[in-house]
């Protein structure tokens, strides 16, 4: 998972947090995960040369509101991708209540934000092409309102503030958001099980294919 499979990521940070008591339907979980390892073993990712913003580094970013049942919590997702395939990706459950999706997905941008910069940083050192500002797709347009205007919305002040360090990095030019339909947010394969389709359809954009 942490190599070659982000399309487990989250089935793996689920199931991680029973290990310590796990129960008959944690046990049928696993060996569904293990059928689906054994049914797409032939799926690798494939990087593509001189494909369409090869050389760009574009993330995506999701959370799952409230989805723990337990405790409340949201579970947040993301993935960078470059040359037609992923090169980082991270799906865990947020260390805060946030009480709207709106905060959710701003609180998640924000560690998808540090991300970015370390991985602009990292191909700057290496001498490739400057890859800043970073694009981050996200579907909540009022997260991506939030971030443009510091001073948008009263609320805003109960965010703790070590999360503001996305709105200073859309400010210097570092970090781009940009609106996408959840339809098309590859992130969601990273924050909750999906049917199979969606499944496929979302492990196939972060660059999952059966290779040859």
């Amino acid at each position: 998972m942490l190599g070659t499979c982000p399309d487990i990521a989250y089935t793996v940070a689920a199931l991680g947090c029973h290990t310590a008591n796990p129960s008959i339907k944690h046990q049928h979980a696993l060996d569904h995960l293990f059928c689906y390892l054994h049914g797409s073993s032939d799926y690798k990712l494939v990087y593509h040369h001189g494909v369409l913003g090869g050389d760009t580094i574009l993330g995506y970013m999701d959370t799952d509101w409230g989805s723990d049942v337990n405790n409340c919590k949201s579970t947040l997702g993301y993935a960078f991708t470059l040359s037609g395939s992923t090169i980082s990706w991270s799906s865990k459950k947020q260390s805060a209540v946030a009480l709207s999706s709106t905060k959710a997905e701003y609180i998640a941008s924000a560690h998808a934000a540090k991300e970015a910069i370390w991985l602009g940083r990292l191909f700057a050192g290496l001498q490739q092409p400057s890859s800043f500002p970073i694009p981050l797709l996200i579907n909540n347009q009022l997260a991506i309102a939030i971030a443009k205007n510091p001073e948008f919305h009263d609320w805003t002040k109960h965010i703790d503030i070590r999360y503001h360090f996305l709105q200073h990095k859309v400010e210097l030019g570092d970090i781009t958001l940009n609106y996408v339909p959840t339809n098309d947010q590859s992130a969601n394969v990273l924050t909750k099980g999906l049917a199979w389709e969606k499944h496929k359809k979302f492990s196939k954009e972060l660059g999952l294919c059966c290779a040859d």
